[in-house]
């Protein structure tokens, strides 16, 4: 009888499962961004043959925003996943086009009102400097308000680490350094965002 009533469950479990279909979302997010640590890890042969190693980290607090639009699916009436591009500013002449897979999970149901929680991991292309493809991690949390059915608002308020790639300048001569004569070279960027996000 136990055996009969598991595979029963079982059964049911698979046909809801089966039978359950994601409903399609998208949106729109603006948030101001403010960095306020910039690490540098560089190693390079500059033009007298001499090797420089250079492990920096620079306290500096920098404004900038983003503006992003969404699409994505609710996986369940309380998870969201979905995938943010857009530009975002990250440091003093430093804007990327992020290409971002992000979890969204509202405990009191995604058509609520209610505290959100989120995290997300990107590829992101630099418009400037190096143009090599990085990456970039968030963690953060806000409240949702509903408007009207599936249309609501987010208050977000998260923190954001984004790695990036310079043009090293020999310290000599103020030409860029040769990749061939480059060991190491990566900048991170620590920051909060603190933002808006209309979700359809």
């Amino acid at each position: 009888m136990k055996k009969t009533l598991l595979t029963l469950a079982a059964l049911l479990y698979a046909a809801c499962v089966l039978a359950w279909t994601p409903r399609f979302s998208y949106g729109l997010e603006w948030g101001y961004t403010g960095t306020f640590l910039r690490i540098r890890q560089h190693n390079y042969i500059y033009s007298e043959g001499a090797r420089i190693i250079d492990n920096s980290a620079v306290w500096w607090y920098y404004s900038n925003g983003a503006v992003l639009a969404n699409a994505g699916a609710d996986l369940t009436n309380h998870l969201n996943l979905s995938v943010y591009s857009g530009l975002l500013g990250v440091y003093s002449r430093r804007w990327m086009v992020p290409v971002e897979l992000r979890a969204r999970w509202c405990p009191s149901g995604l058509a609520s009102d209610g505290f959100i929680a989120h995290t997300g991991a990107a590829l992101v292309f630099p418009t400037t400097t190096l143009k090599e493809t990085a990456v970039r991690l968030n963690i953060g949390a806000g409240y949702r308000f509903l408007v009207y059915k599936h249309i609501s608002v987010d208050f977000l308020a998260s923190f954001n680490l984004t790695s990036d790639h310079d043009q090293i300048r020999d310290p000599d001569t103020n030409e860029y350094v040769p990749r061939s004569k480059v060991s190491s070279n990566l900048s991170e960027y620590w920051g909060v965002n603190i933002g808006a996000a209309l979700n359809f």
